[in-house]
């Protein structure tokens, strides 16, 4: 009698366990051409409870009475919840793809792109990495802040391109430099000469400098920067991206409260060591002794006759270099409403060279 009891009792518990559990079965495809989405996921919401959709599509799911929700996901695919009917056993789910993840705009080129496109290796450079660096104009950005990257300014005047190397120093054509893109619009970087320096036309040697293109560009009003290196910069560029594509997004207007910025900075440069020369009574000595050890065939020079006569003579380094100084100002307003945004900006810079007579000026105003 006490094991017949015990029996019913195991026996009432079990269908009660079995009441409380629902089997639901089913078929997840693509809703484009109704192929079976592998590997789908299927989840009783509220619970830890799922299942996986197997090489057919098919799966299988254990619901607890009170959960009649299901949520189906797969990569690619946007997720659905599907509310059970009473009594639903069946489900047959038809997914479709998830075009937002899939075409999530990103800037290039001469427009957009899918990023589902954007194949390769890239360098993002946002707004943070730029802000507060002592820098006077785009490609200096790059020193040092973007991995894999190479940039080198070639010159020390102000405003001096810098050399960039982001595929590599060998090349077709004899130029390295990656293509510049700024809000789609292709730009020619690297460097251009022409610009002179100031003590080249004193000394009427024609001495210049080469100044970049990209100078002319606040680096205050840029939001981000691109780099792109391999397939991804080449596919969308042809040949003009063979040495890599930087893609530049300058600020605009952004819906909020009306936001009001300045930053300033100012620093002095010099040079970090001059050459030890003679002064002219220094040099006449030498050269006196010299003629007296007949080295070289050196003719004696009455001008050197008495070095007590002559002077410490003329210290060109003094005469050429200076301690350089440097500002830069920039003040900004960014608002707007859903409608209508607006971004206005106004900078000056002015850096001096450490050779006298080098300097370089922008002042620019941005509105957008």
């Amino acid at each position: 009698m006490k094991n017949f009891m015990l029996f019913l009792m195991t026996l009432f518990l079990s269908c009660h366990v079995m009441a409380q559990q629902t089997t639901v079965t089913g078929t997840i495809t693509d809703g484009t051409d109704g192929s079976p989405l592998i590997g789908a996921n299927v989840l009783v919401k509220g619970t830890g409870t799922g299942s996986i959709a197997d090489v057919n599509g098919k799966f299988s799911v254990s619901v607890p009475t009170g959960k009649d929700v299901l949520v189906i996901s797969c990569i690619g695919y946007k997720q659905q919840e599907i509310t059970l009917k009473a009594g639903q056993k069946v489900v047959n789910v038809v997914m479709k793809e998830d075009s937002e993840l899939l075409d999530e705009v990103v800037v290039v080129g001469y427009g957009t792109m899918k990023k589902s496109d954007l194949s390769g290796a890239s360098v993002s450079m946002g707004e943070d990495k730029i802000k507060g660096s002592i820098i006077t104009n785009l490609d200096q950005s790059l020193q040092g802040r973007a991995a894999g990257v190479t940039a080198v300014q070639t010159s020390g005047a102000p405003g001096s391109a810098s050399s960039i190397r982001v595929r590599g120093q060998a090349t077709i054509n004899s130029n390295a430099e990656p293509l510049y893109v700024i809000d789609g619009v292709i730009v020619q970087g690297g460097s251009t000469s022409g610009s002179s320096l100031g003590f080249g036309d004193a000394l009427d040697n024609g001495t210049t400098s080469t100044i970049s293109p990209l100078s002319t560009i606040n680096p205050a009003d840029i939001l981000s920067m691109e780099i792109l290196k391999d397939a991804s910069a080449t596919a969308i560029y042809g040949a003009q991206g063979a040495n890599g594509v930087v893609l530049i997004t300058t600020k605009r207007g952004r819906a909020g409260e009306a936001k009001f910025s300045y930053d300033g900075m100012m620093a002095v440069s010099r040079q970090t060591k001059r050459l030890d020369m003679l002064n002219l009574r220094g040099f006449g000595g030498y050269y006196n002794d010299f003629v007296a050890s007949g080295f070289g065939g050196v003719k004696e020079d009455p001008y050197y006759s008495d070095v007590s006569l002559l002077g410490v003579g003329t210290n060109w380094q003094d005469a050429i270099f200076q301690t350089a100084f440097q500002q830069q100002h920039q003040v900004s307003a960014q608002g707007g409403t859903e409608k209508i945004q607006y971004y206005v900006s106004a900078g000056y810079m002015d850096q001096e060279g450490t050779i006298i007579g080098s300097d370089f000026n922008r002042l620019s105003l941005r509105e957008i």
